[in-house]
């Protein structure tokens, strides 16, 4: 059975902490992934359990009888340890993609549906690619990346950028703050 997935970044955010919000630029670009999304028959999403992901979720599947399952092994980890030393930056980032692979391994054991998105951070989007055989650089907000999974294979079909982004001025204070992304 062929299976898509949709992995796709929150939209731009007010503040720097794990309670921000979308803010207009990132409403605008949650509303412009609607548009690509409206086709897809999303049946199910996962999503990190912060505001802003769960936010971009409801307004680009535009379903509110789709559930939406909160996960979070989905959280971005926290930025300012990739500027620490080289053997803990790496330890961590192999924590990291284990978590984030831990519930994708999930997801593909225990979920039978045929179009799952999942919608989360910069870092977890990356790790998720990853583990669909694609290394992928920057990931802008709500940027969506699809790929389908058939007889163990995975290809990527697409992907999708909203081509809208406003001056982001939280990025250096993730980077300086330990927040998450």
């Amino acid at each position: 059975m062929k299976r898509n997935f949709y992995f796709f970044r929150h939209g731009q955010r007010n503040g720097v902490d794990e309670i921000s919000t979308l803010n207009k630029i990132g409403l605008a670009q949650a509303e412009k992934l609607k548009e690509f999304l409206s086709d897809k028959n999303i049946e199910i999403i996962y999503s990190s359990p912060l505001k802003r992901a769960i936010d971009s979720a409801k307004i680009a599947v535009n379903n509110p009888d789709i559930k939406i399952i909160a996960d979070d092994r989905l959280i971005e980890s926290a930025f300012g340890f990739w500027y620490s030393n080289n053997d803990e930056r790496q330890k961590r980032i192999t924590e990291n993609f284990n978590r984030i692979k831990s519930c994708f391994d999930d997801i593909l054991i225990n979920d039978t549906h045929s179009n799952i998105a999942i919608a989360s951070h910069g870092g977890v989007t990356r790790a998720l690619c990853w583990a669909c055989g694609q290394e992928i650089g920057e990931i802008k907000h709500c940027e969506c990346f699809h790929f389908t999974l058939d007889n163990g294979n995975w290809k990527l079909i697409e992907r999708f950028d909203t081509k809208i982004e406003g001056p982001n001025e939280n990025q250096e204070a993730c980077k300086t703050s330990q927040i998450y992304d």
